[in-house]
């Protein structure tokens, strides 16, 4: 038995529900469940949720006041995303599957080598890269180490003891160091990814290409129609969630393929969105956003920092 759940914000339900559409076509016996990191009160009048849900206020989050102060509303749901994961995963039978998946998230293919190829995993994760990089774009190695090796928008979990050691460790660590600064080696729940396969047993890295394509490894995963792409995340294309938006290594016009499924993705945003979800401003995380620079932005920044670096360099002569 899978079950799946998602977190998310109101303005990122119609992702969500495209989710779970996604699922009925490719896990129809499997559940789906929705982890609402937001206040109900704010949810449109007549809206109705098609699947189960579990509400903020279902967890306890004693300085939640002071979390939603020091965070940006990503960073706020990346806080919380483990104690959600805690909250349905004290539910699973003995090695049941609890599978997170980023709202953003959509699946054109089951899941099918969960249970023949992973079945005596305790923690599936899935790399933002499977081959070295060869060429000078943004985002560089060193900066995918920054951000975390791990992608934290998926993430499979066998109930066993094992499984209940990591979340207890991963939700005690991330819910007061979420922060977004990846200069800081510090990136919300999914820097600390990093150190599960050496802390604890089973934690299996998925190498099957068509699992978990996104914006940051388009230009090495199957693209094309005929290829098996089992799931595709849309964060930083419909969105300005992470901070891959700002790469330089992948258009998307040379992705036609990509291209079109984006297309077809945002037509099902906008039917999921009749009430004006995406139009409601999230409850927690009081921080502004600042989306990555990109562009002559990015260039001037850049400039600026170097001609304060050669200033440092200058031998001021001082009076004796």
């Amino acid at each position: 038995m899978i079950t799946f759940l998602t977190v998310c914000t109101i303005r990122q339900l119609p992702q969500a529900l495209a989710l779970g559409e996604s699922l009925q076509q490719q896990h129809p016996a499997d559940a789906f469940v929705i982890g609402l990191c937001d206040d109900v009160s704010h949810l449109p009048t007549g809206f109705q949720f098609p699947y189960p849900v579990v509400s903020i206020n279902d967890l306890s989050i004693p300085d939640r006041a002071s979390l939603s102060q020091q965070y940006t509303s990503a960073e706020f749901l990346a806080a919380c995303k483990p104690l959600f994961i805690k909250q349905i995963y004290k539910n699973l039978a003995q090695n049941d599957w609890l599978i997170y998946v980023d709202p953003s998230i959509y699946f054109f293919q089951p899941l099918s080598d969960l249970q023949a190829r992973y079945a005596e995993a305790t923690v599936l994760l899935t790399p933002h890269l499977l081959k070295p990089l060869t060429d000078n774009a943004f985002p560089d190695e060193k900066y995918i180490q920054n951000v975390g090796l791990y992608s934290s928008g998926f993430l499979a979990l066998r109930q066993t003891a094992e499984t209940t050691r990591f979340l207890d460790w991963w939700s005690s660590r991330v819910p007061e160091r979420a922060f977004a600064r990846p200069c800081e080696g510090q990136y919300t729940d999914q820097i600390w990814l990093v150190l599960t396969p050496g802390l604890f047993e089973g934690v299996t890295i998925v190498k099957q290409p068509g699992w978990h394509l996104g914006l940051w490894n388009l230009h090495e995963r199957p693209t094309e129609e005929t290829e098996a792409v089992i799931f595709l995340n849309y964060k930083g294309l419909v969105d300005q969630e992470g901070y891959f938006q700002a790469q330089t290594r992948n258009r998307l016009a040379s992705f036609p393929v990509i291209k079109n499924r984006l297309r077809a993705y945002q037509n099902r945003l906008s039917q999921f969105d009749q009430v004006g979800l995406m139009r409601v401003l999230p409850a927690y995380g009081l921080q502004p956003f600042r989306p990555p620079l990109k562009g002559w932005r990015k260039k001037t920044v850049t400039s600026l920092y170097q001609t304060i670096e050669f200033i440092d360099t200058v031998d001021i002569p001082r009076k004796m």
